[in-house]
């Protein structure tokens, strides 16, 4: 058995068998996805339908208790009112099952009432050697094996680099927006709820182990574990894989929300978490826009070798302004070789342009038919002075999707990150978006969000290879 096969959270993702305490056969009601998702993304495990007012589940038999089923169960989903929660619980005691995940809400984020319930819930969990995730959760999701914990109906679970780890379910309402519309690739996801028992530092740590997570994205609202032991996580974790953190309750205000919403603690200021951060090689977001973003970039691309960006828009004004967002975020223009030079003079109109940034609808001008941004990207992709490419996508005379895909594809997996952004995204399916995506190019809805995804890019391994020369 692997070290990550031994950590106590590999069974809540890797579970044999699952049973689904409270699973509806209503399609109308949220606890009917619970079963099929199971079914329809075909997790490859046994299902235990529990509830004792049905008889059948998308043809599964279903249980009216726990202690009713004939087989091992390796983790219950408990998705039954507050007020039922313990007898559920004694009877996961009776049934000798090890892992519970708790959806219910109405404990510790609710005030003192909610507490003791709480605590009476945690002492009964650890007198009996239970591990549990929650309350007031939704998770996890493996894409690995297809096992999901969801309201949602999820369409599909792309299996990619990175893993999430979320305090509160703010995810789900997203889940596939973020798996369809918005392309991200998923290796697992667990929502921490309350906390009552696993915490950031477990989570963290199983997933720092984990050979399928190459990226780490984690969302905070307080911290429950041990302070050091999670920023030393940290640091050691990012020093091989990015870890990307968006924390909430930075105001006072905020800080209240939390505690009433998951019962956080918050226990330092943002301003030292901040420092904390950086000295520990984290990328931190500030919104959850940036958040997604990063997780987008970092899922998709590998290290930059440096700053120095070429940028290529349509109108030459939006050249200016991506100019000043660059700077801003820490990136500088590159000055081109001539060889490069001199293949983007092939598309610039009867006089002298700017080749940094370039003005993409210009050069369109006097290139009627032509594949301009094609050329562009391929003039500039093997020049040893640029690191990285960003260029406003428009489908129109200007890129001929499948050649344009054909060169950034290459360049991409030549080692030089390129950044797409489109002011208007085309809709319908099969679009020239989702064919980038496809091959972890990314595209961003504006010019400041793929800058900006891409110098977060550059500045960790920056940073990394800065702590690791200390």
């Amino acid at each position: 058995m692997s070290d990550i096969e031994r950590h106590f959270l590999h069974s809540f993702f890797y579970p044999e068998s699952v049973a689904v305490v409270g699973a509806s056969s209503n399609q109308k009601t949220l606890n009917y996805n619970f079963i099929a998702n199971l079914v329809n993304l075909k997790y490859r495990g046994k299902i235990y339908p529990v509830n004792p007012n049905a008889e059948e589940i998308l043809g599964m038999k279903v249980y009216p208790s726990l202690k009713n089923i004939e087989g091992n169960v390796d983790l219950a989903v408990i998705s039954v009112p507050v007020t039922k929660a313990l007898d559920v619980l004694r009877d996961c005691v009776a049934k000798k099952v090890k892992n519970v995940v708790l959806i219910p809400g109405g404990f510790a984020e609710i005030g003192e009432s909610g507490r003791r319930l709480q605590d009476e819930v945690l002492r009964l969990l650890r007198d009996n050697g239970i591990r549990a995730i929650g309350p007031n959760t939704l998770s996890p999701i493996n894409a690995d094996n297809n096992f999901t914990v969801s309201f949602r109906s999820i369409k599909k679970l792309p299996r990619g680099r990175i893993s999430f780890i979320f305090q509160s379910g703010l995810y789900d309402p997203r889940i596939n927006w973020l798996l369809s519309e918005f392309h991200m690739y998923l290796s697992k996801l667990i929502d921490l709820g309350n906390k009552m028992d696993v915490n950031e530092v477990d989570a963290l740590e199983y997933l720092g182990q984990d050979p399928e997570t190459e990226v780490i994205a984690m969302h905070l609202e307080g911290i429950a574990g041990d302070a050091r032991e999670l920023l030393r996580l940290l640091k050691r974790i990012s020093m091989e894989k990015p870890v990307i953190v968006l924390k909430s309750g930075r105001t006072e205000a905020g800080a209240k929300a939390a505690a009433s919403h998951t019962g956080s603690i918050i226990r330092a200021s943002d301003a030292v978490f901040d420092a904390a951060c950086k000295q520990a090689g984290v990328v931190r977001a500030q919104s959850l826009d940036e958040f997604f973003d990063l997780a987008k970039i970092f899922e998709y691309l590998y290290p930059m070798k440096g700053n120095r960006i070429h940028v290529s828009t349509g109108p030459g004004g939006e050249g200016v302004l991506t100019t000043d967002q660059c700077y801003y975020h820490g990136l500088t223009m590159a000055k081109l070789g001539e060889e490069a030079y001199n293949k983007l003079r092939t598309v610039f109109p009867p006089w002298e342009i700017s080749a940094n940034p370039l003005d993409l609808g210009i050069c369109g001008q006097f290139n009627s038919g032509m594949d301009v941004g094609s050329v562009i990207v391929d003039a500039v992709a093997g020049d040893e002075n640029v690191d990285c490419i960003a260029l406003q996508g428009r489908i129109d005379r200007f890129i001929k999707p499948e050649e344009f895909l054909r060169v950034v594809s290459e360049t991409v997996k030549r080692g030089k990150p390129v950044a797409i952004w489109m002011t208007v995204m085309p809709q319908g399916e099969n679009t020239i978006v989702d064919q980038m995506e496809a091959r972890r190019i990314p595209v961003f809805p504006s010019a400041e969000r793929a800058i900006r995804a891409l110098a977060a890019l550059h500045r960790y391994y920056g940073l990394r290879e800065a702590i690791r020369g200390e």
